[in-house]
């Protein structure tokens, strides 16, 4: 189904358990291309090649689209921008929503809030404030509580982000009542940044560096760079200069390995 891949990406982004493919011709004689498509990109994405799956969901969108099916299209829509936000492309993964929500319009669909959560993590990636948290006001309103868990989340990072202590402090609060895996890490890190904003360094740091490890052993390793500068920050504001440098080079040295990645294969967007 299309909410599927979310808790396999790191950002949002947007994090459901387990990714699993389209039911949408249930009751009707299958597409067997398109159902091929997004079988063979959930395969290909659960073993880390999300460029090979940006290429099987454009072909289930080309499906979906030649079938006339509002839920395909909406399905293979949300796979699709989410493996291009996976591959450090959030204006391609714009693009793509705002294809499969005029797409969707066009069909009367108006219930887009699970693509909204992407938007928002794509525009929070561009450091677009005002543009994310519009959107993630709008996912909040989402009746799937993986979606709204997202959503809580990226409100706590644009809340940090601008240094709004009581907005912050809420999204720890409304996160406790998710006890996933994925969300415990989240409201920690959450909570890290609410610590190190009340000027309690040595509480942050410590939070900090138990998400990282979280997110390492994830292989969410954006999330797990995200925390090592979280982590710096707090040292630093502890007076601990020689671990702060030692983080944000461990930070550095991963996201050097990551770009060389992407260089070579050619998958991130350029600046």
């Amino acid at each position: 189904m299309k909410r599927g891949l979310l808790a396999c990406t790191a950002l949002i982004v947007l994090t459901l358990d387990g990714c699993s493919s389209s039911n949408a011709t249930k009751g009707s004689k299958p597409d067997q291309p398109y159902e091929d498509a997004m079988d063979t990109g959930k395969t290909v994405y659960g073993i880390g090649q999300a460029a090979q799956a940006e290429a099987q969901y454009r072909t289930a969108m080309d499906r979906a689209l030649m079938r006339d099916d509002a839920v395909a299209i909406h399905e293979a829509g949300f796979n699709l921008a989410t493996v291009l936000l996976v591959q450090d492309k959030p204006r391609k993964a714009l693009q793509s929503l705002g294809e499969t929500e005029t797409a969707l319009s066009l069909r009367n669909v108006s219930d887009t809030s699970d693509l909204a959560v992407i938007r928002a993590a794509a525009l929070y990636r561009l450091h677009d404030m005002m543009f994310a948290s519009q959107a993630v006001d709008r996912a909040l309103q989402s009746p799937d509580m993986g979606i709204r868990e997202r959503a809580l989340y990226l409100s706590g990072l644009i809340a940090a982000d601008q240094k709004r202590d009581a907005v912050l402090a809420q999204r720890v609060n409304d996160l406790a009542a998710f006890h996933e895996n994925g969300a415990s890490v989240d409201r920690q890190e959450l909570l890290a940044r609410l610590e190190l904003l009340q000027d309690q360094p040595e509480l942050a740091s410590d939070g900090a560096l138990s998400v990282v490890k979280s997110r390492r052993d994830a292989l969410d390793y954006r999330g797990m760079r995200r925390a090592l500068t979280l982590a710096a920050d707090a040292a630093e504001a502890a007076g601990h200069p020689r671990q702060a440098a030692a983080l944000r080079q461990q930070e550095s040295a991963s996201q050097q390995v990551e770009d060389k990645k992407a260089e070579e294969s050619g998958s991130a967007e350029t600046p």
